[in-house]
Parts: C-alpha cells; sequence; structure tokens
C-alpha cells in the first residue's frame, strides 16, 4: 500500500491556547504549542485539553522528583523513571490469575486470519480534513455502485484508486499479521468475506474492500500464550498503579487552565 503524501500541519495561534499553571509555575506556551502535534484529534479542544494535561502530569512528576532528591536538573527522563520506580508499587499476577484472564478471553488468543483482499483507495492527507471528508463520500458512493454491479470491482480501482495495485484490478493478494499499517489491519482482520459495508479509514485515506476469501484464526493453547498474557497483565497492573499514583499528585495540585481527566488510555509521562 502506498503514501499518498501529507502537507505540514498548521501551528495554532498561540493567542488560541490556555494560560496553564502548576503549583503557581506556568507552562511554557511554546511547549504547549509544540506538545499539540502528540495528540491528533477532529476537536481541537481535544488536542489542547489532552497536551495541556500532558504537561501538567510530567510537571508534576518532575516536581516530585525534585522534592525526593532525584537530579532533575541534569537528566529529567531518568528522575522520572527513579520516582515511579520507588515510589509506585503493584503485585505481580498469579498463575492462577493468568489462567483465568486466559480462560475468560479465549477469543484474544488465535493465529491470525489469511485473507484475500482487494482495495480501492481514496486518498487524502492525513491533516486534509476537507479532503478526508470528500474521500469518505467517494468511498460511499463506489459501495453502493459496487453492491449493484460487483464485477465492477476492477474497472473502479483501475479507475479511482491512488494504490499501485490499481494495475491488478485492487488486488492485496494474501495478507496476514503486519503486512499493512496498524489502523487498517485492525479494521480489515475483523471483517467477513464479501464487500464491506463501510470504507476503512487509514493514514493514507479510505479504503473500499473486498474480501474474496477468508481462513479464520485458529485457537491457541494457554502454554504457547502463558507469557503474553502475563507480559500484559503486568502491564495492566503498572499502567494503572502508576494512574493512581498521578492522581493522587493531580488532587493535591493548584492547576489552573485545564482539566485533567482519567482513564487507562490518556496517562502519558
Amino acid at each position: 500500500m502506498s503514501s499518498c503524501g501529507t502537507s505540514s500541519p498548521t501551528t495554532p495561534s498561540k493567542e488560541s491556547l490556555p494560560i496553564i499553571t502548576v503549583n503557581g509555575a506556568t507552562i511554557d506556551e511554546q511547549a504547549l504549542a509544540n506538545e499539540l502535534q502528540y495528540h491528533p484529534n477532529a476537536n481541537f479542544a481535544t488536542v489542547v485539553q489532552q497536551a495541556g494535561q500532558a504537561l501538567v502530569i510530567r510537571q508534576l512528576l518532575l516536581e516530585q522528583a525534585s522534592k525526593l532528591g532525584f537530579d532533575v536538573e541534569n537528566d529529567e527522563e531518568s528522575a522520572v523513571q527513579k520516582l515511579l520506580a520507588q515510589e509506585v508499587k503493584y503485585d505481580d499476577p498469579s498463575e492462577e490469575t493468568c489462567l483465568r484472564y486466559f480462560e475468560q478471553n479465549r477469543h484474544k488468543f488465535t493465529t491470525m486470519p489469511l485473507m484475500e483482499v482487494d482495495h480501492i483507495l481514496l486518498a487524502a492527507a492525513k491533516d486534509d480534513i476537507e479532503g478526508r471528508d470528500e474521500a469518505k463520500k467517494n468511498a460511499q458512493e463506489i459501495i453502493a455502485q459496487l453492491k449493484e454491479n460487483p464485477e465492477l470491482f476492477a474497472s473502479l480501482a483501475q479507475q479511482y484508486s491512488a494504490c499501485p495495485s490499481k494495475e491488478t484490478g485492487g488486488s492485496l493478494g494474501q495478507i496476514s499479521k503486519g503486512q499493512t499499517v496498524p489502523e487498517f489491519e485492525r479494521q480489515l482482520m475483523n471483517l467477513p468475506e464479501g464487500l464491506a459495508d463501510k470504507a476503512i479509514e487509514s493514514r493514507y485515506g479510505f479504503h473500499v474492500v473486498n474480501i474474496s476469501r477468508k481462513i479464520e484464526g485458529k485457537p491457541l493453547e494457554y502454554d504457547m500464550v502463558s507469557d503474553k498474557v502475563r507480559g500484559y497483565l503486568v502491564h495492566r497492573a503498572s499502567h494503572l498503579a502508576i494512574q493512581a499514583y498521578i492522581q493522587g499528585l493531580v488532587e493535591q495540585a493548584d492547576i489552573e487552565g485545564v482539566e485533567v481527566k482519567f482513564s487507562e488510555e490518556n496517562v502519558h509521562i
């Protein structure tokens, strides 16, 4: 699958950014502007909130690290990691816990499906909102046309697709895990055989997808995935413990200019 090129993101004016303070210290305005690129979202207010939250959390961790005597001046990253290693505690999962998680989530532990896939890429740069809206609209119109005349897939791919696969009627051949970009793969692997009702979105645009053949994945036994299960549960326990620690710092801090919102996914340090 080929890229269609990207354009540089627009830097927001500083006037649109809030003044954020943490325990009386003001977050640098340029630091906030720079942080925005790491929190993509169609809603600019959400981007600002997430970027501001990330900087607030970092400031609180650096303050705490300094209080406990870690060398923040020379190596901020190391100081934060040493702080978390010392202050955040959690229990490693037992074998019983790991086995129970496996039994309750067997559907997650299978080999990946093998699929024969055709697609038509309606290209749009990831930061081109109007272009992506147009690409999505065009993709849905093609899907509607293919529902009436499925045999047109190859000719429509030749006519509209921005992927080199258009020369072979849109065929991507056989696809399994790791052969396409992650956001495309995640959606693709959950589709049944046939023409997808909705276009699949990726960093390159919108894809009209037809799965001509799908061989479902096979279930794996616990001894084949036990290390993966344990690794996941350790990571989850660590992440939740870090989140709880940070939430404690937030509750004790004087923060202005941004609301700090917690979920399992949104804590960035």
